[in-house]
């Protein structure tokens, strides 16, 4: 069994853009296929680039705020309460246009 709270664990930058703040909840390790398990925060105006992980899903969950994401060109805004699921090879970004903070959970499941 492992309890954890985010309250005691420290913020970190995302590989994308280091400005944007995660707390990582699962390593990359812990549990087998599963790259990460994290809670992150993007304040008005910051973004990550398009990118893909030919390797991995990403599952975003958003729990505040809305967000833009770009999904192979088309732009979807997901509101509290949506998930989107990001499959292997799609091209994808993320930002937060909005006038407050946007804090989802989300996750990576390895293919390889």
């Amino acid at each position: 069994m492992k309890l954890t709270s985010l309250n005691n664990l420290p913020e970190q930058g995302v590989s994308h853009n280091p400005e944007i703040k995660k707390k990582v909840i699962i390593q990359k390790g812990e549990i087998p296929q599963l790259m990460n398990f994290s809670s992150a925060t993007f304040t008005p105006g910051q973004s990550v680039e398009t990118h893909a992980h030919n390797t991995m899903f990403e599952v975003y969950h958003i729990q505040k705020g809305k967000a833009l994401f770009t999904v192979e060109g088309k732009e979807l805004i997901l509101n509290v309460g949506d998930t989107i699921t990001i499959e292997p090879g799609e091209q994808h970004a993320q930002a937060n246009p909005f006038d407050e903070d946007t804090t989802w959970l989300y996750f990576g499941i390895a293919t390889d």
